[in-house]
């Protein structure tokens, strides 16, 4: 989901994934080596380098750019897989693929953040025409409009898809899972009537369906409207509505369920995140956030929000989320969750993130790994550290009149 602007840029993740313990053989895009299955141990051997150089470790983790190794009597190390011999990078990569539940990374060795990540190039290319629609396809992603859209648009589109992929790539903490045996389904679409009879949510702009598991957009909602023949582009300025809605697609294709706190804050975090012409910058990660925050504020000299209680958050269902929005109340849904990744991304360089989402992957209940996230802290405490760190970024805390989207 997206939050309500006042634009009615308003997106919704329609239905929530199910968790990998109750999807059935049809929800699975592959068979992500069943939690009840065997893990693969670590391969062991020699390893080489792209400089020929040779070492002998075994492989612990590995994500979509890097390998984790543990050689024998020296400290575990990471490697990016582009510093591999190609038949070795070749190797991880079908390890990873065959073997669902080894480690994406290892927990307590974070590497550093990237300094970016781009789309790169690619082409779009026009696939054909079918009964008014028209079907175009990038790398990663199969779009079909119902206008006659210009290539260079549905590039700029395909481009943002890309780079946001890349991006949640390159982000060293085991969002990447893989399992993208086809491209992901996105539907543009040109009037209201045509998005609701597709199963558009009336009132909204866009959504990610995870039944169908394909993401609508309104065009002109994004910018792109047609009047009189004439097709009208003003939608630079609204690409978070694609950063938001293909990070749902993307990670519930690579992950399945996340509680919605969890869904809603990474989306909103990689919405936040600087970007421009295919490129995002990584340098300062939360350099974005407090602008995109309030870029959702009612009045422009407002700088207050209102921080829900990380227990009240964390435990809130979609149900209780679409109340919210049909209350209008989800504006503090959406920033609290924002600013709580932001702070556990930052915690111990994100090592217990990045072991409660490797948790979660592997099919562990919620209750058991939260305390990952959490250890042995006090959720008030946490949401003292939240609100002293959204005070040092320039963001003034009111005092809640609504919870949870309960009054």
């Amino acid at each position: 989901m997206l939050r309500v602007a006042i634009l009615v840029l308003t997106l919704f993740f329609s239905v929530r994934p199910p968790t990998y313990a109750q999807r059935g053989p049809r929800d699975r895009d592959r068979d992500p080596q069943d939690q009840r299955g065997p893990q693969s141990p670590a391969p062991t051997g020699t390893w080489i380098g792209k400089d020929g150089k040779k070492f002998v470790a075994d492989l612990v983790a590995a994500d979509g750019l890097r390998a984790t190794f543990a050689p024998v009597d020296k400290p575990r190390f990471v490697i990016p897989l582009t510093d591999l011999s190609p038949e070795d990078a070749d190797n991880i990569r079908s390890w990873r693929a065959t073997y669902f539940r080894t480690p994406l990374v290892d927990p307590n060795l974070i590497p550093k953040w990237p300094a970016g990540a781009d789309a790169g190039k690619f082409d779009v290319k026009a696939t054909g025409e079918d009964a008014g629609t028209y079907h175009f396809e990038s790398p990663n992603f199969a779009l079909t409009a119902d206008l006659r859209l210009p290539l260079s648009a549905v590039r700029d589109i395909a481009t943002v898809l890309e780079a946001t992929r890349a991006v949640l790539i390159a982000i060293p903490l085991g969002l990447h899972a893989g399992g993208e045996s086809t491209k992901y389904p996105v539907m543009l679409y040109g009037t209201p009537d045509a998005y609701a009879a597709a199963g558009g949510p009336s009132g909204s702009g866009g959504f990610y369906d995870a039944r169908a598991r394909r993401m609508l957009v309104l065009l002109p909602n994004f910018g792109i409207e047609q009047k009189g023949g004439v097709i009208r582009f003003n939608y630079l300025g609204n690409f978070f509505i694609l950063k938001h809605e293909v990070t749902h697609q993307l990670l519930a294709r690579w992950h399945g369920g996340f509680p919605m706190w969890l869904s809603e804050g990474i989306a909103e975090f990689i919405a936040s995140l600087p970007y421009s012409a295919g490129h995002y910058t990584l340098q300062k990660p939360g350099a974005g956030l407090h602008d995109y925050i309030l870029k959702w504020r009612k009045a422009k000299d407002d700088a207050g929000i209102t921080l829900i209680p990380s227990s009240e958050l964390m435990g809130l269902t979609e149900r209780d989320w679409r109340k919210a929005m049909a209350q209008g109340a989800a504006y503090d849904l959406y920033n609290s969750s924002a600013l709580l990744v932001w702070y556990f991304i930052q915690e111990d360089n994100g090592s217990r993130f990045a072991a409660y989402l490797d948790a979660l992957r592997r099919g562990r209940e919620e209750s058991e790994a939260t305390p990952l996230l959490l250890r042995n802290r006090k959720l008030s405490t946490i949401d003292e550290d939240v609100a002293a760190m959204a005070k040092k970024m320039g963001l003034l805390q009111k005092k809640p009149d609504v919870v949870g989207g309960k009054k």
